[in-house]
Parts: structure tokens; sequence; C-alpha cells
């Protein structure tokens, strides 16, 4: 009589799965990948709506006030000695938050430099 001998299929089992079979290991890992990526844009999401929502500062702003506004502030400003982009915005700004407002003369400008008498384009 001759012996026969086959592979184990527990030590099989532990070691690699069978074509076939699900990796739960390798799932879960993926699961929570997927889920810290999630995760990770809701904070996002959810820190810009609350920036956008202090620009507000909570007023409603119709119509008819823009267009008094936009009549009202000038197009320019002459820089002045001490004259930087936040104070600019902070005389200038109106009910729009200041970040946002020295952003808009960040780009309006060209960069966040200004030369006394240099003439200051305003949003």
């Amino acid at each position: 009589m001759t012996a026969t001998l086959y592979p184990n299929r527990r030590t099989d089992e532990l070691t690699a799965p069978r074509s076939g079979e699900i990796d739960y290991a390798a799932r879960r890992a993926v699961a929570a990948v997927v889920a810290v990526v999630v995760v990770a844009l809701l904070a996002i999401v959810g820190s810009s709506l609350v920036g956008a929502l202090a620009d507000l500062g909570g007023q409603r702003v119709g119509a008819s006030d823009i267009a008094v506004t936009s009549q009202a502030t000038p197009t320019m400003h002459v820089a002045q000695p001490g004259d930087t982009l936040w104070s600019i915005a902070e005389r200038y700004r109106g009910d729009v938050g200041q970040g946002r407002y020295v952003d808009a003369l960040v780009d309006a400008n060209g960069g966040v430099a200004i030369q006394v008498g240099q003439a200051v384009r305003l949003p």
C-alpha cells in the first residue's frame, strides 16, 4: 500500500485565500480608508460653509442695498503712508467679510504689495 499526501486545507486558507474567496481583512482596510476620506471631505465642506456664513454675518443683503453700495463706493484708493490691504479693506468693505474683501483686493491689484501713492483698485 502506498501513502498519498494531501495539503492541509486549514493552513492554506489561513495564509492566502483561494480564488473566488473574500479577503475580509483587505475589505475592512479599504472600508476604513474610504471612511477617513469621506470624513475629511465633510470636514472641508463644513468649514467652507461656516466661513461663508461668517462672512455674511447673518445679515441679508437685498438688491437695493447692493445697488446703493456699489454707487456710493469709489473704484480707486490712493495708498497713504501706513496703509495696508487690511486697513483699506476695513475702510471700504461694507457688509462683506474683511478676509474676503482682502482676497478680492489681492486679485484686483495682482499681489499683496502696495506702495505709497499707488492707485489701489477696489473691487
